[in-house]
């Protein structure tokens, strides 16, 4: 009896310091903003579900000045806190009123963002919302807005300015080409199967999941230069647009987009993207026909690009600016030198990384991990030829699966953005090692083992 209470002591002593410490300061601040029963609500675009408008409290901000400036930075509106509402984990939710009134469209419920800095960044989308009308699967947090939606009347209703769209916030050129887009749409009708093919073209993901198939076909050397090249459209395409900084369509017209799209409009980097992947694939493949591989990648370059309008994603002018600046890499294709001393490729990760820190573009800084995980992977030791095509193939789906995997499961297990781009960023890098190391010392190995017990090479191999 007195052995147990003596541990029951010494148990309650030990807890002493944690029960008598003050709670752990805030480092998140968010901002609830009502219209009548609505909340107003924002899409991250590493996730792509909804919740309020807030972020982490940066050195020397109280967290009232981090949730009014995340609201700004998010949404483009100014608010006041009215009071706290209460701790959520480590973040705390105010109360706040907009100082002026909410632009939204009619019927949609979409906000204007034309006038937030992010705007095209890390928000996709505001949206006025009932937490009862928003399926849970759609929330970041879903506790959080549960616990909000008993709280709902201490939050002060804000003035909301409803429009039928946005178009009177875009430039001249915007203008004038939103009326020709809708009226493209609805020619063309919302089910058209080859276009949505036709989106394929210049798909990233979809390039990247060909890999398997070109690699024996073209061969590394090649593969590689393809590599370096795609990747430097990636830079000038990523950094033109937070140059630029013009919206996509279904910012000033909500109505037209039926495809979402992440970051700022110009140019087309779909476009782009078809006309220098298929331009040099098809170029390599039928060298004494030059000029039909380079038509017949104009001409899918041009379906993408309509394609892309029709999807309401780019304006006209977007996709000419893409063919433009494909057209430009295309024709610098005999320049594509990847070996040497490096330089090529140290650039590219040195002004991919500078960029992306400069902008906070989580894609740049995607664009120049990839670069260097190729670069770095590129300087072993391995033989690089010499293995059965179908092997070869299937050790690269193997890698390229276990990474899209990845990449697809980050956000459905954790709602912390910082982690989720920790995660994307170690398989950006991860992506580049495997192609140029990680998949060639697997092959190398299986070669080995493949081998008769005399040493011989065992048949098939290129």
């Amino acid at each position: 009896m007195s052995r147990t209470l003596f541990l029951l002591l010494l148990a309650w002593f030990a807890a002493l310091p944690a029960l008598s410490a003050e709670p752990a300061a805030p480092s998140a601040a968010a901002c609830a903003i009502r219209h009548q029963d609505q909340l107003l609500l924002v899409q991250d675009r590493i996730s792509s579900r909804y919740s309020l408008s807030g972020g982490y409290i940066d050195g020397g901000e109280s967290p009232q000045q981090a949730a009014l400036r995340e609201l700004f930075e998010e949404t483009g509106l100014r608010g006041e806190v009215v009071q706290e509402l209460g701790r959520w984990q480590r973040a705390v939710i105010f109360a706040c009123r907009t100082l002026e009134p909410i632009v939204a469209q009619q019927d949609s419920d979409f906000v204007s963002l034309l006038k937030a800095p992010n705007l095209g960044g890390e928000i996709l989308n505001a949206r006025l919302i009932a937490v009862d009308k928003l399926p849970r699967e759609q929330r970041r947090f879903p506790d959080q807005l549960d616990l909000l939606q008993s709280q709902l009347a201490q939050v002060p209703e804000s003035e909301v300015r409803w429009q039928a769209d946005f178009v009177a916030q875009g430039n001249a050129l915007h203008q004038a080409e939103i009326p020709l887009m809708m009226r493209l749409q609805q020619w063309l009708g919302p089910d058209i199967w080859w276009l949505s093919v036709s989106n394929l073209f210049g798909s990233g993901g979809f390039q990247l999941a060909l890999i398997p198939l070109l690699l024996p076909l073209l061969g590394w050397p090649r593969l590689r230069q393809l590599l370096f090249a795609m990747l430097w459209l990636g830079l000038l395409v990523q950094a033109s647009k937070e140059g630029i900084g013009w919206p996509r369509p279904f910012h000033l017209q909500p109505e037209l987009a039926t495809q979402s799209a992440q970051g700022f409009g110009m140019p087309s980097g779909h476009t782009a993207s078809a006309l220098l992947f298929w331009g040099a694939l098809l170029g390599w493949l039928w060298p004494a026909r030059r000029g039909l591989a380079y038509s017949l990648a104009l001409l899918l370059a041009l379906t993408t690009g309509l394609a892309r309008v029709w999807l309401g994603v780019h304006f006209i002018s977007d996709v000419a600016a893409g063919l433009l600046m494909g057209a430009i890499l295309l024709a610098a294709c005999p320049c594509w030198r990847t070996d040497g001393g490096g330089a090529g490729w140290l650039l590219l990760i040195a002004a991919a990384l500078a960029l992306g820190g400069m902008t906070q573009s989580a894609h740049l800084t995607g664009i120049g991990l990839v670069a260097l995980g190729l670069w770095l992977g590129g300087k072993a030791a391995l033989v690089r030829a010499g293995y059965p095509p179908l092997l070869t193939g299937g050790v690269v789906l193997a890698g390229g699966l276990l990474n899209g995997a990845g990449l697809w499961l980050l956000p459905l297990l954790t709602s912390s953005s910082l982690i989720i781009l920790l995660g994307q960023f170690v398989l950006f890098f991860g992506l580049g090692l495997w192609l140029s190391v990680g998949l060639w010392w697997i092959l190398s190995l299986l070669k080995q083992d493949s081998r008769p017990r005399g040493g011989r090479p065992a048949r098939g191999t290129l």
